[in-house]
């Protein structure tokens, strides 16, 4: 793929302006640029790493996800992270996102309820794209929550301490964090109810990993925007959280464990 050419079109509008900002904002505080492909059958598609190689973040939204999606041909547009989340920082419950370019500049519309338009400019950007491997990776444990509810937990637990530990259960999963203090616990199951669904491998004894609350806090506010949470799990390997988002976007997060 090649950088947006002269003469292709780019628009869409997506119906939560909202989603965009905390992803974008997330990926604001590791990077300074990130490219953003988009295609007419696959939609729009970052997918992007921290430099200290711990979080990928793999963010997708499918065509039919969009009120209005106009993608002549696959192209990737890069955004200026700063830039961009200063304007998103503006968005509020009920806006939507629409973005335009022409192959000249690049434009940022949030659409108010009702229908007033504030529009800003940007500069396209020239810069280089890394294709980022599929991750290939062997899951032991599969747990489903609601998003408000693992917001809520790590709402608290991101107050507590600099580790988040994972602890996986035979009949659920456990989050954790600890100071000098003591130790906050909140444990999901399907029995109580606040687990949507649990599977775990058979054979497979209870285990935990850790992991840096720096990158697990990323996805307090990501989550309430989530109609259900997947975390996968298995020993000494990344994490996987997918948040199936509000409006049809998908967010899939991987974080590498601490090693102890």
């Amino acid at each position: 793929m090649k950088k947006l050419s002269s003469t292709t079109t780019i628009r869409f509008v997506f119906g939560d302006a909202r989603i965009w900002r905390y992803v974008l904002r997330t990926l604001a505080d590791y990077l300074e640029v990130v490219g953003m492909k988009v295609s007419p059958n696959e939609g729009v598609r970052i997918r992007a790493m921290d430099p200290s190689r711990v979080m990928l973040v793999d963010f997708s939204i499918p065509p039919n996800a969009f009120e209005e999606y106009v993608v002549e041909k696959d192209e990737i547009l890069f955004l200026n992270l700063e830039g961009v989340s200063k304007i998103l920082r503006r968005a509020s419950k009920s806006d939507k996102l629409a973005l335009y370019s022409d192959g000249s500049r690049l434009s940022l519309s949030l659409i108010s309820k009702g229908g007033t338009q504030r529009t800003f400019i940007l500069p396209l950007i020239s810069s280089s794209y890394e294709e980022i491997p599929e991750l290939s990776l062997e899951f032991k444990v599969v747990a489903k929550i609601l998003g408000p509810a693992l917001s809520a937990a790590l709402s608290i637990l991101e107050d507590v301490g600099e580790v988040a530990k994972f602890k996986a259960l035979k009949d659920g999963l456990t989050l954790m964090a600890s100071t000098e203090l003591g130790e906050v616990e909140f444990m999901f199951n399907t029995s109580t109810g606040t687990l949507i669904d649990y599977q775990i491998a058979e054979g497979v004894e209870e285990f935990a990993n850790s992991y840096s609350m720096e990158y697990i806090s990323t996805l307090t506010q990501l989550s309430k925007f989530a109609e259900s949470a997947t975390i996968k799990l298995a020993p000494e390997i990344p994490c996987e959280i997918d948040l199936d988002m509000i409006g049809g976007a998908i967010l899939k997060v991987f974080i590498a464990p601490r090693m102890e």
